[in-house]
């Protein structure tokens, strides 16, 4: 059997790729890889319109069976191709999409399960989803991510302990604690008065603009007995608004605000660069906007008399242009201690629901100085959620548990140094496809926080978990552009968050042989359900069944 795999995100882009939208199914492709190169042989594409269908050829030339296995959404999966084409994908609603917009077919599955005449899906959920849209006949998989033999190693250090008093976790990247922040409700408005442009003259600041020359005002004059009527002053014209000017002002603002609001919460080392940069970078702006040329007058240089040809120096070499060296994130060493609660997800996310996570795990632990929140941020851009983030712990503030948020990409050593510093993991979702990293945490040997909804009813119980109450609510399909309620998801019970927080701290204080019995049971628990061994004979299983039918 020969397997032609495909997804949108590789892995030379995948740490630059976090947040996007179907991040997650590169993590999904390389953990089925390792399982369907026991069963046949696998080969990777990036372009399947032009490479599938030659690969197929060569296989029915051999006479070998074939099929294109597609890690992404249905919509998104090609149904033109030559080669037998399978979606391996996940889905969290409680119906598929079945409704053709923007005059693509392939909005409604409907038609794409049609033309492929199969599925593999990542829950028993989404593949009864399917089944209630296609017929209960229609034949489709559900497998999960085999991730058991992935994790033998960090589970061998660390699977079925009791988590360390202190850990320390080296990474690249930013780190926002909010025991560093000086939190405050009053920070959520600046009382910042700005100085007037005249009050005070910045370094290297850009010139203000030239103002027009105003008739200035005639001194009074003497008493009269019969007063003249005064004479009319000639209107006061503004300084010219132009360029010039507005980019002084707008600087003048920056600067006031990073000094007052910024500089004192960065590393010696990193202030110091951010100065240097700053007046390298003022410089620059100067020269190209002619300021320099403006305000220096040119330097007149002696003319050299004319040289004979023979007598002529040669002409330079070439510059050489060298592209600069790529930004390294800043090193950064976390002391975590206590007990760790851990979740990972993308903040642009909504179904992460990560607002109900915080809020309740600040309002929980307001006196619990041993509690830490460990938010690992899946998205490359930090402005994108850090002024969201740091409003919310604002105002959420005064609190003595601490909340971290790590922003940086984290190899395989550095994740396993997480989780083995990790007391429990936390999903605080509306919904979910699969969701890998809760499954790698119980895979170690974490016990969990999450509600036993959607995929996670395939492997979330009480025995490994503290399980959240929810129920459900009207929502709309993502990646519908209407907008228009079509599907139902989950909300959860605040409350319930809340006493997961408080019961799940009470094991880990006062219960050691509960935590561990918990430990025990989530590794068993993802050990049936997501081995190699397990998943494999699925696969096995399935695809012998559509070459019967298909003969």
């Amino acid at each position: 059997m020969n397997f032609i795999l495909y997804s949108d995100i590789g892995e030379s882009t995948i740490d630059k790729s976090l947040g996007l939208p179907e991040y997650s199914y590169y993590f999904v492709l390389k953990a089925f890889r390792t399982v369907l190169a026991e069963l046949g042989t696998v080969t990777l594409v990036r372009y399947p319109e032009t490479e599938v269908d030659p690969l197929f050829e060569e296989c029915r030339q051999r006479g070998e069976e074939c099929v294109f296995l597609s890690f992404s959404p249905p919509n998104k999966t090609l149904i033109n191709l030559k080669c037998p084409t399978i979606s391996v994908f996940a889905w969290e609603y409680s119906n598929i999409p079945d409704e053709m917009w923007d005059d693509d077919a392939r909005n409604d599955w409907r038609v794409v399960f049609a033309r492929h005449g199969r599925a593999i899906t990542l829950s028993t959920y989404t593949a009864r989803i399917v089944r209630d849209a296609m017929g209960a006949a229609f034949p489709v998989l559900a497998a999960p991510a085999p991730l058991w033999e992935q994790f033998a190693g960090a589970r061998a250090r660390f699977g079925a302990r009791l988590p360390p008093r202190e850990s320390m976790l080296h990474l690249r990247g930013t780190v926002i604690d909010s025991h560093l922040l000086g939190l405050s409700a009053d920070g959520l408005i600046a009382h910042i008065t700005f100085p007037e442009a005249s009050d005070e003259v910045e370094p290297l600041s850009l010139p203000p603009p030239e103002p027009q020359q105003l008739v200035p005002e005639p001194p009074p004059e003497p008493p009269q007995l019969a007063p003249e009527p005064p004479a009319q002053p000639e209107p006061v014209v503004a300084p010219a608004k132009n360029l010039r000017y507005r980019l002084a002002v707008t600087k003048r603002h920056l600067l006031t605000w990073y000094r007052e609001a910024l500089r004192d919460l960065l590393p010696l080392w990193l202030a110091r660069a951010v100065a240097v940069s700053g007046r390298s970078g003022d410089a620059l702006v100067r020269a190209a906007m002619g300021f320099e040329s403006r305000a220096i007058p040119p330097q007149q240089l002696p003319i050299a008399p004319p040289q004979s040809p023979e007598l002529a120096d040669p002409p330079p070499p070439p510059l050489l242009l060298v592209a600069p060296a790529e930004m390294l994130e800043p090193e950064a060493v976390v002391n975590l201690e206590g007990v760790v609660y851990t979740s990972i997800l993308s903040p642009k996310d909504g179904r992460k629901n990560w607002f109900d996570m915080v809020t309740a795990f600040c309002w929980t632990f307001r006196d619990v100085e041993d509690a830490t929140l460990v938010l690992k941020m899946n998205e490359r851009d930090l402005s994108r959620y850090h002024n969201t983030l740091l409003t919310l712990l604002s105002q959420l503030a005064p609190f003595k548990c601490r909340v971290l948020t790590l922003h940086a990409y984290l190899d395989d050593a550095t994740y396993e140094e997480l989780i083995g510093a990790t007391t429990y993991y936390v999903n605080t979702s509306l919904c979910e496809g699969l969701c890998l990293p809760l499954m790698e945490f119980m895979c170690c040997g974490k016990p969990v926080i999450a509600p036993q909804h959607t995929a996670m009813e395939d492997y979330i119980d009480d025995s490994a978990a503290f399980v959240v109450k929810s129920g459900l609510e009207h929502n709309v399909w993502p990646h519908d552009p209407r907008d228009l309620f079509r599907t139902l998801r989950y909300r959860l019970d605040w409350e319930s968050i809340c006493t997961a927080y408080e019961d799940s701290y009470r094991v880990a204080r006062q219960q050691p042989e509960k935590y561990l019995d918990m430990s025990k049971h989530a590794m068993a628990r993802l050990e049936s359900y997501s081995s190699g061994a397990v998943v494999k004979e699925q696969l096995r299983s399935f695809f012998q069944q559509a070459g019967a039918a298909a003969r």
